[in-house]
């Protein structure tokens, strides 16, 4: 394996689970790493196995990226349910108007119904009241 071919494995390892800025940052340190351990009079070789697999250390650069570098990916759907749920969590305004107009109507129709039923009511009590009143006089 190349350089080259290291630095590019690398970097489709890490593509879609962390940000660009991270997988930049990850690059250039590989990158002058091995360059550095060149100059110094390693061959390529053998830094490269130093280093290891490049998928398994984009795994553990992921699995030790802070969440605010971590990149997720959602599918357009995903993205879709997430958009149309917020816009659920809350009610529009008319809705609310709504809602207020249909308890004021209720509220103006329960007044007119007891308005209404009030004098028959207490009509009745009254009649009942009397009647109980004649009943206890004759007896």
């Amino acid at each position: 394996m190349t350089k080259e071919d290291f630095l590019s494995e690398l970097r489709s390892a890490l593509s879609g689970s962390v940000s660009a800025d991270v997988i930049n940052d990850n690059m250039n340190y590989y990158e002058n790493f091995i360059n550095t351990e060149i100059r110094k009079g390693r061959s390529e070789s053998d830094v490269l196995d130093e280093l290891g697999n490049p998928r398994l250390l984009a795994k553990t650069l992921i699995d030790t990226a802070d969440s605010s570098e971590k990149r997720t990916v959602e599918s357009e759907e995903e993205a879709d349910d997430r958009i149309m749920g917020s816009r659920t969590d809350i009610m529009p305004w008319w809705m609310i108007l709504l809602i207020i107009f249909g308890i004021m109507i209720l509220i103006y129709l329960v007044v007119n119904v007891a308005v209404i039923l009030l004098p028959i009511v207490l009509g009745i009590i009254v009649l009942g009241f009397i009647i109980k009143v004649i009943r206890n006089l004759l007896n």
